[in-house]
């Protein structure tokens, strides 16, 4: 599962209905139809941080956040006294982790909501992920659960029933999590300079980078340890999207185009399938498309998802950035439409023999503002409301 963050985004996958059926290279993915979840929120903006296997979602607009389940929305309230807010993840028990704060305040409070109800949890800093145990990682500053603490660098904290515990192993250093899995597994970045963390059992592993790079970040992990984020010089319009395990170490997703400035990679699955975006520019909250397009990386292949949309499914999306895969298949995120940004849930209805991208590159081998997600960009932690995202 996954949610809140921000700074890192090959050929374009093109063919025919011909092509569809004809290849003799091919590879068996899914068609996809488009569901418009902005459209239920009856806003202009909208986007779609995280989907749990019963196809619940979380979703942000620019006023309020919803839980989506069975063709419905429900509201999100924030937190008594508090008027602004932003949800990231979603486990598997329906429950949503997000944070709220008041106008008049700063300090991020953070919450989890469960069948109506919205939980304070005590916590000041930004949440990103839960698990199907109710243990919910982000960044912290300090105060609430820790009255009389600081941390001046900020701290990535792990938060389970009223306790929690600070997962830095260098207080001097900025440490924000990104991702849990159902192992307690914990990914995110630390250091000045930005460098993916994996921490298991108390032990953190530096991921390194790919080979050239100086940055990375981690942004969720399966429950195989599979990890996927973005490496690159310095994390700012130059990443490219990796997968990492302990037995491949980082490898190198690519970008969709030789053109495209930049890649990450933002939610897997447990059958490592990954999903994320890639570009020529970073403002991908663009109503315009602005040169994004989300991708599906699976079977050694990077696709671009807007070429696996079924014609009769269309609506006029472009699929600007892919933000979480379920381990059905189902993915979620953010699209243009008629000049607008929407929500969107991408749901499979077949699985076909389409042809292998003839120039693709094949595989080799890094939040902030809690509306939450993704910026492609070293995340500092933020002090300023809801509204983030990992990037």
């Amino acid at each position: 599962m996954v949610l809140l963050k921000w700074k890192s985004y090959i050929a374009a996958i093109t063919f025919t209905a011909i092509s569809l059926a004809a290849s003799k290279s091919a590879l068996a993915v899914s068609l996809y139809s488009v569901t418009d979840l902005g459209n239920l929120t009856g806003e202009a903006y909208s986007y779609a941080t995280d989907i749990n296997d019963s196809g619940e979602v979380a979703i942000n607009s620019l006023d309020s956040s919803f839980f989506y389940s069975n063709g419905s929305l429900q509201k999100i309230s924030p937190l008594p006294g508090d008027n602004v807010l932003a949800v990231s993840g979603i486990n598997n028990l329906g429950q949503v982790v997000g944070n709220s704060i008041s106008k008049t305040d700063s300090d991020n409070n953070v919450f989890i909501y469960s069948d109506g109800i919205t939980q304070n949890t005590g916590l000041k800093g930004i949440p990103y992920a839960i698990n199907d145990s109710g243990e919910v990682v982000g960044g912290t500053n300090g105060g609430g659960i820790f009255p009389k603490l600081t941390f001046p660098y900020g701290a990535a904290f792990l938060y389970k029933n009223g306790t929690t515990t600070i997962i830095n192993s260098n207080l001097n250093e900025n440490y924000v999590a990104y991702g849990i899995n159902n192992l307690s597994q914990v990914v995110g970045i630390f250091g000045s300079s930005g460098r993916a963390f994996l921490s298991n059992n108390g032990i953190i592993t530096n991921l390194g980078t790919l080979p050239g790079d100086r940055y990375s970040q981690a942004n969720d992990i399966n429950d195989s340890g599979q990890v996927v984020g973005s490496s690159g010089l310095t994390g700012v319009n130059d990443t490219q999207a990796f997968l990492y395990s302990s037995s491949t170490g980082l490898q190198d997703l690519g970008r969709l185009s030789p053109t495209d400035l930049f890649s990450t990679g933002l939610g897997i699955n447990n059958l490592g399938q990954v999903v994320g975006f890639s570009g020529t520019n970073n403002n991908f909250f663009a109503a315009d498309g602005n040169g994004l397009r989300a991708f599906l990386y699976s079977d050694n292949t990077l696709y671009d998802l807007n070429d696996l949309i079924a014609p009769s499914s269309e609506g006029g999306f472009t699929l600007t950035a892919a933000s979480a895969i379920n381990n059905n298949g189902q993915i979620v995120g953010r699209g243009a439409v008629n000049g607008e940004l929407h929500a969107f849930l991408l749901t499979p209805i077949s699985s076909i023999s389409v042809a292998e991208p003839t120039s693709g590159i094949p595989i080799l081998s890094f939040g902030a503002g809690v509306i939450l997600f993704a910026a492609f960009k070293r995340k500092p932690h933020s002090k300023s409301a809801a509204i983030q995202q990992r990037s």
